[in-house]
């Protein structure tokens, strides 16, 4: 699921609304990740956090006013791998600047995870469960 979750080329094929996602750098914090949304400019995220195999973690910040954040969990389970996806937002003028994206995104993201699910239970072995959150 992993290995899935990281192939940016393929983001299109379980995420509706991103085209692509390409990593510039080490899978390390700080390092950026360009991301290109459907109908957006790409845009870059820098990696928060990451435990490999388990957690990733990106930020997009907007100058001191406002930030848009998503994580991603994995767990192992005896049926694969289940995954929680989160997003937030924090800062002065989150509401104001990134609630419309962020109301969006969450909706999206249980059709998104399924997708996930089954894209890496067609491209590795076991199949894994999804949740939101």
């Amino acid at each position: 699921m992993w290995e899935v979750l990281l192939d940016g080329r393929r983001w299109s094929q379980w995420n509706e609304g991103v085209e692509w996602m390409t990593l510039e750098g080490p899978l390390a914090p700080g390092t950026l990740l360009t991301m290109k949304p459907k109908g957006a400019p790409q845009t870059a995220f820098r990696i928060e956090a990451v435990v490999p195999e388990r957690m990733l973690a990106l930020v997009v910040t907007f100058g001191p006013v406002a930030a848009l954040r998503f994580r991603w969990e994995l767990a192992p389970q005896a049926s694969g791998t289940a995954i929680v996806q989160r997003i937030g937002t924090g800062g002065p003028l989150a509401g104001l600047i990134l609630r419309r994206a962020a109301e969006r995104i969450a909706g999206g993201m249980a059709a998104n995870l399924g997708r996930l699910a089954q894209y890496a239970a067609a491209n590795t072995a076991p199949g894994p469960s999804t949740s939101s959150g």
